[in-house]
């Protein structure tokens, strides 16, 4: 790839972080649903596509767009980092870098998010287990909802500005 076609490929996949970015924290709280976490499978949707170092550069972008909105701390963005690689290697050794390689990423990831968020919040006392669950499902259906229209977002990024990494 040039490097043109490299800056238009990151061009593209900023403008769809910015945009789910703006669609997750200032549209979707409008609606009376769970917010989902669109961030997050952002990140594991470009690691799944496009392999391990993509994948952390656009999750470390993405946890800092989320720490810049003030929805999480700076820690996110080694977080989400971390998350990018994961993702971005089990989609080029282990998984398929395709839809269903995404999803199963996805459900390992909110069942991890999940889990580590119920556990904070009733460490703390602050709500009883069956809400936390209720409310911790109604979160991870709407993520895995989203991780479709998600997927085909960064999908287009990768289809049409071609794959970064070589195999």
């Amino acid at each position: 790839m040039t490097r043109r076609d490299i800056i238009l490929k990151l061009l593209a996949y900023g403008i769809v972080l910015v945009g789910l970015a703006l669609v997750n924290y200032y549209v979707l709280p409008l609606v009376p649903l769970p917010l989902p976490l669109l961030m997050p499978v952002c990140a594991v949707a470009a690691g799944c596509l496009e392999g391990g170092r993509f994948g952390a550069g656009l999750g470390a972008a993405a946890g800092a767009l989320m720490a810049t909105l003030g929805h999480g701390g700076w820690g996110y963005v080694a977080l989400l980092a971390l998350v990018g690689w994961l993702c971005g290697l089990l989609g080029q050794y282990v998984l398929r870098q395709d839809l269903w390689g995404h999803i199963i990423c996805c459900v390992v990831l909110l069942m991890l998010w999940e889990v580590a968020q119920i556990l904070g919040m009733w460490a703390d006392a602050s709500a009883p287990l069956g809400v936390l669950l209720w409310v911790a499902g109604g979160e991870a259906l709407c993520t895995l909802v989203w991780a479709f229209p998600v997927y085909g977002l960064n999908l287009f990024c990768c289809v049409h500005y071609g794959r970064i990494y070589h195999e």
